[in-house]
């Protein structure tokens, strides 16, 4: 009690001779040891107080700074003050030197710097090739910051729910799972994300809501020859089934200057959509498809390209390369 009432007045004094001094109220508890304190300002100065542990009260605890750093504070509960991004790691031992307990403290600014933000897609991406209830979420560093992912909070928008996240290997995307997701099921409540990105003793952190069937994306539609005048698309073998429940529009583009065929800049007139599967070819003609949800507005498949073209051997002799097509 006689901490407190000392700790109180000091941040009262504190704060009232530098009105940029905040009390300690200005922080939170991200997880277990890490500790953000909200800053508004680069002059911000905020004061912390730390414990080691309710075991060790009136022992003899020392402490460090990022462990190079000796701290003149001693005992159980100190406070530290946190200048504006300058958090740190704060570690207490006991009077053998002995390592007892760390706190990490993180400095959380209102701007938005460690991942970039883009035109179409925001600062965080999500997508999902079925409805299985996993989804990813992808991003881009901003430019020459080195961060990564410290907390990851995904949830439904009420009540409790069952999501698990984890950070893919190169630390550019998480993979997330809804255990209690059913795809026969109307999806009546939003999943909210928060990823916390930590850039030295920095943490920014990055919100985005959605619906299952408003991020999913098919996987590329595969294209395979039947006989010489038609081609047949066939399901991602990723998508749901049965096709009936979980139909697929298609998108096709047929180009007849297979040189020139670019299938991310269409000709308008020459854009189809249908639900056929086998659609007629000729020689010389590049056919491009594509697939979403028929019954939502979700985004388009990536373009899958088939061209019809004549046979070409290729005949390696000594260092030169001779083609030619038979007639």
């Amino acid at each position: 009690m006689m901490f407190f009432l000392f700790l109180s007045t000091l941040l009262f004094l504190r704060s009232s001779a530098d009105g940029s001094i905040k009390t300690a109220e200005s922080y939170w508890t991200l997880k277990p040891n890490v500790l953000v304190v909200n800053v508004d300002a680069s002059d911000d100065v905020n004061m912390v107080p730390l414990i080691c542990g309710e075991a060790y009260e009136g022992e003899n605890i020392t402490w460090t700074r990022n462990n190079d750093e000796n701290l003149e504070a001693q005992g159980n509960r100190i406070v530290v003050t946190v200048e504006a991004w300058k958090g740190g790691n704060f570690s207490c031992f006991n009077s053998e030197g002995s390592y007892l307990d760390h706190t990490l403290v993180l400095a959380q600014w209102p701007f938005r710097k460690i991942i970039k933000n883009t035109p179409e897609k925001g600062y965080i991406d999500c997508s999902t090739n079925n409805y299985g209830g996993s989804f990813k979420c992808k991003w881009e560093w901003g430019e020459n910051r080195n961060g990564h992912v410290v907390h990851i909070k995904a949830t439904r928008s009420h009540g409790g729910s069952n999501i698990s996240c984890s950070v893919d290997d190169r630390g550019q995307s998480i993979t997330c799972l809804d255990h209690d997701y059913c795809p026969y099921a109307e999806e009546v409540e939003r999943i909210n994300l928060t990823i916390y990105f930590r850039s030295s003793f920095v943490v920014e952190a990055y919100n985005t809501k959605f619906y299952i069937m408003d991020i999913v994306r098919p996987d590329v539609v595969p294209i395979s020859r039947i006989n010489k005048t038609s081609v047949e698309v066939t399901y991602p073998r990723s998508w749901n089934a049965p096709s009936s429940y979980f139909p697929l529009m298609f998108q096709v583009v047929r180009c007849r200057k297979r040189e020139k065929c670019d299938c991310s800049k269409p000709n308008l007139q020459e854009i189809l959509i249908t639900q056929s599967h086998q659609l007629p070819v000729t020689k010389g003609m590049c056919v491009c498809v594509r697939a979403r949800d028929e019954f939502c507005n979700s985004s388009w498949s990536d373009w899958s390209q088939y061209k019809y073209v004549y046979l070409t051997f290729v005949i390696f002799l000594s260092k030169r390369l001779i083609c030619f097509t038979p007639i």
